[in-house]
């Protein structure tokens, strides 16, 4: 007795249709997968955009002044003279002091170079004074010249030196940015004890904190909780108000 074996053509359905591979033959299931990718695709575009937006935001806040200044205090400003004793070396130092640099570009408040018989003042945009360049000329330690622009002057006054400044007009709070590693540990710790425990834990959102935090609203029916982290609360204090809100 005879026995035929029918074997499939490859690539082909039972109902001699052929069909794609890696999809299952099921039209629901098939449907259900490419819309599930098409989502996956859009959400992932969606997300990359406003990722790269965001981030471009917080870029350009960070690289302006974080405290912006209400009021500075100065020293009384030092006044070189025609005929004075003083070094061209002095008034360098001096213009340090005062944050000026000897390398162009470098400080918005002025550069200085010491050239032969003298030194050339140019203040920046920042200067306390007006942007009038000087050349003081020194001759056996004692001033021979001042000109500015042409002219000769018989005194120039120097970039006064910052004694403080303020962040708060009515408070007249002072502060001081710091880099991480000079924050003490003990510092870090307590901070880390009130405010975010599981900082170093977590990406920027603690998701389980949040969980209590949405349950706790939703049962007693008012927003007294927050799931805030500091990455949270530093985005909130540049980019939104203290109030409470979904």
């Amino acid at each position: 007795m005879a026995i035929k074996i029918r074997i499939p053509k490859s690539g082909s359905g039972e109902d001699g249709g052929k069909k794609v591979r890696g999809l299952p033959r099921d039209p629901v299931l098939r449907a259900a997968l490419v819309a599930f990718l098409i989502l996956a695709v859009s959400f992932t575009i969606v997300f990359s955009y406003f990722y790269i937006k965001y981030d471009r935001i917080i870029e350009k806040k960070f690289k302006t002044p974080v405290f912006a200044n209400s009021a500075k205090i100065y020293a009384l400003p030092r006044v070189v003279r025609d005929g004075q004793q003083i070094e061209a070396k002095d008034i360098a130092a001096e213009l340090r002091r005062a944050g000026y640099s000897d390398k162009d570009g470098e400080s918005n408040l002025g550069t200085f170079h010491l050239v032969k018989g003298g030194i050339d003042i140019t203040p920046g945009s920042e200067s306390y004074h007006a942007p009038e360049p000087a050349r003081i000329s020194v001759e056996d330690g004692q001033v021979s010249k001042i000109t500015s622009r042409g002219n000769e002057l018989s005194a120039y006054e120097l970039e006064p030196q910052l004694v403080t400044a303020l962040f708060d007009a009515e408070q007249r709070s002072k502060r001081q940015l710091v880099k991480y590693h000079d924050i003490p540990d003990v510092m870090v710790q307590a901070t880390l004890a009130i405010e975010d425990r599981r900082f170093f834990e977590h990406s920027g959102i603690n998701f389980m904190r949040t969980a209590e935090a949405v349950w706790e609203d939703v049962v007693r029916q008012r927003r007294a909780q927050g799931g805030s982290t500091i990455t949270q609360q530093l985005a909130r204090g540049f980019f939104l108000t203290p109030e409470k809100s979904i």
